[in-house]
Order: structure tokens, then C-alpha cells, then sequence
């Protein structure tokens, strides 16, 4: 009988699960307090934070940190920037 290969995990420790660690860490709700509010499954949300799901949508994230996790708008926008989106609001620059 052969041994079952293992499958690879994938890269814990990117810059998206650590600042999703970071926010989770300020609030007391649990991972399903989160998921519910956030209207996504619990197992979707566990493997965004277990980093198994690096690359979720932008208006998954945006969901998430808005009404799971409560963010101020800063705190979103870092969570978007480590997802590799852009900013919630447009900025107008001068020249």
C-alpha cells in the first residue's frame, strides 16, 4: 500500500492574511460573527485568514472589512492595498 501524497500547502504568511490577522486581532468577534455579518461562508472567511485564499475579490474584501469586520476607511484601504486593489475613493491631485 502506498503512502497518499501530501498536496502543498500554500504561502502562509502573505501580506494579506497578515494585516487580515492584524484587524482581527482588534476586534472580539469570532471567525462566524464575522462571516455572518459579512454574508460570507465561514469556510471562505477561515481560509482568507489561514492565508489557503490569497486571491479574494475586491468587493469580497470590501464586504468583509465594512461589515464583518467593522474597519474605518484607512483600515479597509490597507486591507485593500495588501490585496493589491486600489483605493476606495479617487483622489484628485494637483500638478
Amino acid at each position: 500500500m502506498q503512502a497518499a501524497r501530501l498536496k502543498p500547502r500554500p504561502y502562509i504568511g502573505s501580506e494579506l492574511t497578515t494585516v487580515l490577522n492584524k484587524f482581527r486581532g482588534k476586534t472580539t468577534k469570532t471567525l462566524a460573527a464575522i462571516s455572518a455579518d459579512s454574508w460570507l461562508s465561514e469556510s471562505y472567511v477561515s481560509r482568507l485568514f489561514s492565508g489557503e485564499r490569497v486571491n479574494p475579490s475586491r468587493d469580497a474584501l470590501i464586504t468583509l472589512a465594512f461589515a464583518g469586520m467593522e474597519l474605518t476607511v484607512p483600515d479597509a484601504e490597507e486591507l485593500l492595498f495588501a490585496a493589491g486593489y486600489r483605493s476606495l475613493v479617487q483622489r484628485e491631485y494637483s500638478a
